[in-house]
């Protein structure tokens, strides 16, 4: 069985973990109000329903309202599909290539810092010590993958409007 578990940073090395939101709504957490936190969502296989080895790992980066509060917006779920929609769906690659229009600018990763790292791995190391052991090794392959991919994705943009010209 897997399970998740969601964490938010703060630039105050903060790490609080938070449940799982709802219909993309997140339960208020005050005492992160009016800052930008990183989010991370934890993925791992448990073992005797307790974490047992993390598979992968994802990032976000946004910012909470006056109560702490934060509910993901339409334009928000567009940029995380941003690219998957210009540059992952093979067809919809074609049909831009058809009509000779330029690749849209790819959006950045999102990564976390060396000190959002180190408080992460710290924070897993004492509250889920059996994922210690990977986490270094799923974090950085997931940073690298999301760079690696990013650099693809400029490389096809610059690539179609160098075509277009």
């Amino acid at each position: 069985m897997t399970g998740c578990r969601y964490l938010f940073i703060s630039n105050g090395d903060k790490i609080i973990k938070i449940s799982q939101p709802k219909n993309h709504k997140y339960k208020s957490v005050p005492q992160l109000a009016n800052q930008d936190v990183l989010e991370v969502i934890l993925y791992y296989k448990n073992k005797d329903r307790k974490p047992h080895q993390l598979l992968t790992v994802e990032f976000d980066r946004f910012r909470l309202d006056s109560n702490g509060n934060y509910e993901e917006t339409e334009a928000d779920r567009k940029r995380a599909f941003h690219n998957f929609f210009a540059f992952g769906m093979p067809s919809l690659l074609e049909e831009v290539e058809a009509e000779d229009k330029p690749l849209p600018i790819p959006v950045a990763p999102i990564n976390p810092t060396d000190n959002e790292k180190r408080l992460l791995y710290s924070y897993i190391n004492e509250k889920l010590p059996h994922l210690a052991t990977d986490a270094p090794y799923v974090v950085e392959s997931k940073i690298k993958a999301s760079r690696e991919k990013y650099e693809e994705f400029k490389n096809m943009a610059k690539k179609s409007k160098n075509r277009v010209k």
